[in-house]
């Protein structure tokens, strides 16, 4: 659909309590740009609720054109009036909505749009479907995320109007000689007429011919949905970049009207050839099983609207670096330019719906509607390989408050029994969805996995909210089947010392508490309750000191549950996605990266953690008694598609300094393997303290030491 006019820029705005679409008696406007959000004006940084916003433009329509006003994305309820005439209204943050205007523009115009973002005091009791946005303890509590955060446009088409596009990959047979690609749209049409629909696939990364469909139909006024199977000759698949090389089409999708020059209308995207499906938690790309390591990738922004394809691109260079293929979209849509960026850089994408905790019954047909926004939206992306309908449904208290045995009673009757949210509306939701594109994996909730059921994805927070660490092995022995596919684990950390400090005191006795758990998230309950030592930070004498404790303990535990899980690779479990890859704001959290894009120490681990061929161990007991026998097993896993010659050596050195063991092993790992046991020599415990134990692995990547401490009482 041709852009005819950004209204981007310069927008006038006035909060309101109430508006019909008068204005006159509104003064003292003030300006604001579009796409933003209004806290960012200093005069409204706390304003959460109804905004005016008003734009006067000149324009000179062309008769012979329908014309639309499109609202990208906007928070959250929106009412649009043009020239004094009421357009429409929409609920919902995420997708385009396009109010039509033939006949009402002239050469002066004014647009108004009133958008309605107000805070809700019952977090546990929801309204708004704006997922992380609005409940989250990852973003301010303070923050409200209202404005028109994607450009507003005039577009026009033809008589003969397209919408809701949607293509996706239903088959690729076993030589590649063609792939089956599943597509739909709807046309809108004025008055009855012969269409032409041609569909084109150009080789956008690469050299090669197009391939082009065209269907003629004869359609009658008004709105119908059609249906096309196209077979693509010898395509060229995308890959994730681990993989593979992600090649892309540009898929172009034009109607005609018969005895026109020109297409009524055309819609555009790029477009890769693969399929994905995930087969009881283990995953296969274009038929080829391959172990997911993710992570969990919040908005890149609390202020989405500042999220620039820059910023996206470095933010995919760090998840490439860590040796990530998949990001989970944690409860949110993101930017488009998060999207399009996804699929030229190779990274598949487990895709939330933006529901986060727990909602009141009369949002479920507002859901609905959504999660059919949702896919036309998104799902001709290669990029998008599971739809997730809802994170943790259950009605957690709210994190801005303190709580109480009334609130966690209430969270604790919603995870162990049944709940509408999680047992009647994300079931129609996840059903709807997968009517919609069946061509997906697709889940009805994130995290309800080893609540007393046997389905779904795990989040496990040993070490800081379920207990002490070493807990998570008593799960990895005796519920290997609960660790088939884990979507959170982790722990706090602070940012490194030099970012800290731009928002709290860089004495550590100057620092307050109360602010950083207030403002900046920080678990002081949980920071000083599960690590070992405490990370108490009285017993610290600089902050770069406790800083540097949080990141190691941070390191410790994502290590501890990834060697596990990686232990049992296929063996059932199909992958794994920590928490969290980076901050939406300056923050005290689970990512590995900071608010300003600095990596972590944690992240460096995290990155050794990741790596497709890796090699550990894994000791039974947090320490031991002296005198006793304690096995040190050795293990490697390949994840490549290519077999791995490697060498690994487990070097042990007792407290007193002595060489216990030094064992070498060579050995070439299968292509895609699971975790194979190269040795397992056994230790006599003669001595009280630590034992410095090493697993060092060289291959052609280059060699890599992961080191553990053997406590022994």
């Amino acid at each position: 659909m041709p852009r005819e006019m950004d209204l981007s820029g310069q927008w006038e705005i006035h909060p309101v309590n109430r508006f019909d679409g008068q204005y006159d008696s509104l003064v003292n406007w003030r300006e604001a740009r579009v796409p933003g959000h209004w806290q960012e004006i200093p005069e409204f940084e706390r304003y959460a609720g109804k905004m005016v916003y008003r734009k006067r433009f000149k324009f000179m329509p062309d008769p012979t054109k329908r014309m639309f006003l499109r609202l990208n994305g906007a928070f959250y309820w929106t009412t649009a009036y043009l020239n004094g005439c009421r357009l429409g209204s929409n609920e919902g943050y995420f997708f385009p909505v396009e109010h039509e205007i033939s006949g009402l523009l002239r050469k002066d115009n004014e647009a108004v749009i009133e958008v309605d973002c107000p805070n809700e005091e019952d977090k546990s009791y929801k309204r708004q479907l704006t997922g992380v946005f609005h409940h989250w303890d990852c973003i301010d509590p303070r923050t409200n995320p209202g404005g028109i955060w994607l450009p507003v446009e005039i577009v026009s088409t033809g008589p003969a109007r397209l919408a809701d596009p949607l293509f996706t990959t239903a088959y690729i047979d076993g030589k590649s000689s063609y792939a089956r690609i599943i597509g739909r749209a709807t046309i809108d049409l004025e008055a009855e007429a012969n269409l032409t629909v041609r569909i084109s696939f150009t080789p956008l990364t690469f050299e090669g011919e197009t391939q082009v469909f065209e269907r003629k139909i004869f359609k009658s006024r008004g709105s119908s949905a059609y249906h096309y199977n196209l077979d693509l000759k010898e395509p060229t698949l995308w890959w994730t970049h681990d993989h593979g090389k992600p090649d892309l089409y540009t898929l172009r999708v034009e109607v005609t009207v018969d005895g026109e020059d020109s297409p009524s209308d055309a819609w555009e995207t790029s477009f890769g050839v693969r399929t994905f499906e995930m087969r009881d938690y283990i995953a296969y790309l274009n038929g080829r099983r391959m172990y997911i390591r993710g992570n969990n990738y919040p908005p890149g922004d609390a202020r989405i609207a500042r999220v620039t394809p820059e910023r996206v691109a470095e933010d995919l260079e760090l998840a490439k670096k860590c040796n990530l293929n998949l990001l989970r979209v944690h409860a949110h849509v993101d930017h488009p330019a998060f999207y399009r960026a996804c699929d030229e850089k190779g990274m598949l994408l487990w895709q939330d719906f933006p529901m986060q905790w727990y909602y009141r019954p009369e949002v479920e047909d507002q859901a609905a509607r959504q999660v059919e926004r949702m896919i036309f939206l998104l799902g001709s992306r290669p990029s998008i390989g599971v739809w997730c309908m809802h994170n943790e449904p259950f009605r957690l208290f709210d994190v801005r408050k303190p709580f109480g045995p009334i609130s966690i009673g209430r969270a604790a009757a919603s995870l162990l029994f049944w709940n509408r949210n999680r047992d009647k509306m994300d079931k129609d939701l996840a059903r709807k969805a997968r009517f919609l594109d069946p061509h997906r994996f697709t889940t009805r909730c994130s995290g309800a996995r080893g609540l007393f059921r046997e389905t779904g994805d795990a989040h496990y927070y040993y070490g800081w909210y379920m207990g002490p660490l070493h807990w998570f092995h008593r799960v990895y022995k005796k519920h290997p089947e609960n660790l088939k596919f884990i979507t959170e684990f982790g722990s706090q950390s602070f940012p490194n010392l030099e970012n800290a400090i731009r928002f709290m005191p860089a004495r550590i006795e100057d620092v307050d508490v109360k602010k950083l758990e207030a403002r900046h998230h920080f678990q002081r309950l949980f920071m000083y309750m599960f690590p070992r030592p405490k990370l108490n930070m009285k017993r610290f004498a600089s902050l770069s000191e406790y800083i540097q404790a949080t990141q190691d303990y941070q390191s410790e535990l994502n290590r501890y549950h990834i060697d596990r899980i990686r232990r049992l690779k296929y063996k059932p479990g199909g992958g794994l996605v920590p928490f969290l890859l980076l901050d939406s704001n300056p923050a005290v959290q689970w990512s590995v990266i900071d608010y300003w894009r600095t990596p972590k120490s944690s992240y460096y681990a995290m990155k050794k953690c990741m790596s497709p061929v890796y090699a550990f161990t894994i000791f039974d007991k947090p320490s031991y008694s002296r005198g006793s026998i304690v096995s040190i097993p050795v293990y490697a896993v390949n994840d490549g598609w290519e077999e791995a010659p490697v060498e690994v050596r487990l070097m042990v050195k007792s407290p007193v300094g002595d060489d216990v063991i030094d064992r070498t092993w060579s050995e070439t790992l299968p292509a895609d393997c699971e975790a194979l046991a190269l040795g397992n020599p056994e230790l006599k415990l003669k001595w009280s303290g630590v034992y410095d134990v090493r697993v060092v692995m060289g291959d052609s990547r280059g060699v890599f030491e992961n080191a553990y401490k053997l406590k022994v009482r």
